[in-house]
């Protein structure tokens, strides 16, 4: 007697409720062999045991087979199935794919809820897609569903870097109207818009709110506070906030230090900020923000040698360095006569293709063939035709990356123009 669809559906239901996976999808093999399509409840089942496992892979697998049937009209999805299979979708990261399924699930006349909604909001904004994330947004409130705290955050953040911040603090009223529970993830975002619309005096409160609500436990809500106050230039203030932070004994990561080197930049506290810099370090390699902070201050308070030690210690790290940082290692490396070394850097800069600006690329060839001029100054005839050879390289492969840029041709003929006077000057002087 062959089992009817029935029947397999009941043990498949038993595997996927006692997680045996395995000879779950052996079994379902088998069912598809013979041609029994199990109905619609034993196929959540299986997807929920599935997706509770984290095996969104064979969700998405189970999903196409469904798909296959239903176009033989054996199997409809319910509102259920597809809950579940947007849900992994969006855990898979694939948002093109879940999108489609919410299509499907539109025209079966199905509303999703705010949970699924909440997910697919998270993901697109994770993929700058703004316009859709407003209209999901939308499409929810049209149905009647009030959103939930992770929802708002996911429009906050992104009304937050996009720079929209009158839509923010709209949305923010709207969820005091729903009555919304804010956390402290929204507390800290709102926080952050005050601070870059300078509304310090609003982040203040909103921080001692949150102080008395007895919500403040998350390091980013300290380090939010630390930097509108840093904004403001109120060093101080920012650096009691993070001392704020360390009594109550959260405990700091790279992100905090961060703002704690900055701060101690800002205020020109070379050993401070070296203490913090050695923090950092043991978390790993500090990124390139934090290296150029330093190196800044060590250029801006003339001590050169350091700046000199600190750039050997951050080529023996191999640190990759950004257009910022190496602008500021090629200044240093100028001002201290270490053409060989600026010659390796921009050698390493032009092989790894790293970026720069065409104003950051004049720059870097003005300083560098002007303090070039005034070292060849000061050798013999071998060294100099010796410099020529080992110097030229770089500058030229500069120069031609200059050239390849958007209207690099005209300024690159001012720069020669301009370098070619002031070495015509500089033999007169001679």
């Amino acid at each position: 007697v062959e089992p009817d669809a029935v029947a397999c559906g009941t043990l498949l239901c038993v595997y996927a409720r006692r997680g045996r996976h395995g000879d779950m999808m052996l079994f379902y093999a088998a069912t598809r062999r013979r041609g029994v399509a199990p109905p619609v409840s034993a196929f959540n089942f299986m997807l929920s045991s599935l997706q509770k496992h984290r095996l969104h892979g064979k969700v998405i697998h189970l999903w196409k087979h469904m798909m296959e049937m239903e176009e033989a009209n054996n199997v409809v999805p319910n509102h259920f199935t597809y809950t579940v299979v947007i849900g992994s979708f969006v855990k898979a990261g694939l948002l093109e794919e879940a999108m489609d399924v919410l299509g499907k699930m539109r025209a079966s006349r199905l509303v999703p809820e705010e949970a699924t909604y909440s997910c697919l909001i998270s993901l697109s904004s994770r993929h700058g897609r703004g316009e859709q994330v407003v209209m999901l947004y939308e499409e929810m409130r049209a149905h009647g569903i009030v959103p939930s705290n992770y929802t708002c955050a996911s429009l906050l953040a992104l009304y937050d870097k996009s720079e929209d911040y009158s839509k923010a603090l709209s949305l923010f009223s709207e969820m005091e109207r729903s009555r919304v529970v804010i956390d402290e993830v929204i507390y800290g975002i709102l926080i952050r818009i005050y601070g870059k619309i300078g509304l310090y005096d609003d982040a203040q409160r909103t921080f001692e709110e949150i102080v008395s609500a007895g919500l403040l436990s998350d390091e980013q809500t300290y380090v939010a506070m630390a930097q509108v106050h840093m904004n403001a230039r109120n060093y101080d203030k920012a650096l009691q906030v993070l001392g704020l932070m360390r009594s109550r004994n959260v405990k700091p990561s790279k992100f905090s230090y961060g703002a704690l080197l900055r701060c101690h930049v800002a205020r020109e506290d070379i050993a401070a900020a070296e203490d913090v810099f050695r923090a950092l370090c043991k978390y790993g390699l500090p990124d390139v923000f934090c290296c150029n902070d330093l190196l800044r201050l060590y250029v801006k308070l003339g001590q050169l040698e350091k700046a000199s030690a600190f750039i050997l210690k951050m080529r023996k790290e191999d640190i990759q360095l950004d257009e910022a940082l190496c602008m500021t290692v090629m200044e240093v490396c100028c001002k201290s006569g270490m053409i060989t070394d600026a010659d390796k850097i921009l050698k390493e800069m032009n092989n790894g293709g790293v970026t720069m600006k065409s104003s950051t690329m004049v720059s870097i060839i003005e300083m560098y063939a002007r303090n070039r001029t005034s070292v060849m100054q000061e050798q013999d005839s071998s060294s100099k035709a010796l410099a020529c050879q080992t110097d030229s390289s770089a500058l030229n492969a500069t120069l031609k990356s200059l050239l390849d840029t958007p209207g690099g041709s005209s300024i690159a003929c001012q720069l020669i123009r301009k370098l070619a006077r002031e070495g015509e000057e500089t033999r007169e002087d001679m």
